[in-house]
């Protein structure tokens, strides 16, 4: 859920004017920065590899391209590999980035349109219930009058 976000922080730096890897590690100290008891587990594994290699001085870029080819996760690993492409080839990644960063705002967006119709259909019931409990408190009153009369 956080790879949206991610994407469009790394396109506003890189349209600034920042190179890929400044952008990368200035989004990973934007992210430490912030409080780690709200944040997924993207965020953690992503300021955990900038933690690692700045320890280890190893080539961020790298870690990160591994660190998503290694993740089950298909759109993690697409978002690597043009970053890959982009830091080695040198190719017009910034395209490609802000392409699949649309498409995973609308698969976000997909995803927060099936949850709202479940908790529709969930509420149908309750709602129903409420309707029929007014219906006989509005109802009541008047066959009490026609049995009485």
């Amino acid at each position: 859920m956080a790879l949206p976000a991610f994407i469009n922080q790394l396109l506003l730096m890189l349209n600034s004017g920042m190179v890929l890897q400044e952008a990368m590690e200035r989004v990973a100290l934007n992210y430490e920065l912030k409080d780690a008891d709200g944040q997924n587990s993207f965020i953690l594994a992503y300021t955990k590899i900038y933690r690692d290699c700045r320890k280890s001085g190893e080539n961020f870029m790298k870690s990160f391209c591994r660190f998503g080819n290694e993740s089950k996760v298909k759109e993690l690993s697409r978002v690597a590999r043009i970053l890959a492409d982009g830091d080695a080839r040198g190719t017009d990644m910034w395209n490609r980035l802000a392409d699949e960063g649309e498409e995973l705002w609308a698969e976000r967006k997909r995803i927060a349109m099936e949850r709202i119709r479940i908790a529709e259909s969930k509420m149908s019931f309750p709602l129903g219930l409420i309707l029929m409990g007014l219906v006989i408190i509005t109802a009541a009153p008047a066959m009490m009058q026609m049995y009485i009369d």
